[in-house]
């Protein structure tokens, strides 16, 4: 909303102006350690990037399919380089 509608209607301009809201100064004043932020930095929540291939069956098997077929793929290449 634009300022100049509160401007325009007065009933809406009344009961705004009733409206008192106290901010308490010790919240103002309050200022977190730095160490205090890289531990909310750290506890915050993370996107999980695997979600995307977990959620369709597809992704899902690959995941299962993948770690086999590399493992195949190495222990060939050892045998051939011996």
């Amino acid at each position: 909303m634009l300022k100049d509608e509160f401007q325009k209607e007065q009933w809406l301009k009344d009961n705004l102006d009733q409206d008192k809201v106290e901010i308490p100064k010790q919240l103002m004043t309050y200022k977190k350690s730095r160490w205090q932020r890289f531990l909310q930095y750290l506890a915050s929540p993370t996107k999980d990037p695997l979600e995307p291939i977990c959620t369709s069956s597809v992704g899902y098997t690959s995941l299962k399919i993948v770690p086999i077929v590399v493992a195949v793929f190495i222990t060939i290449l050892q045998i051939l380089l011996q």
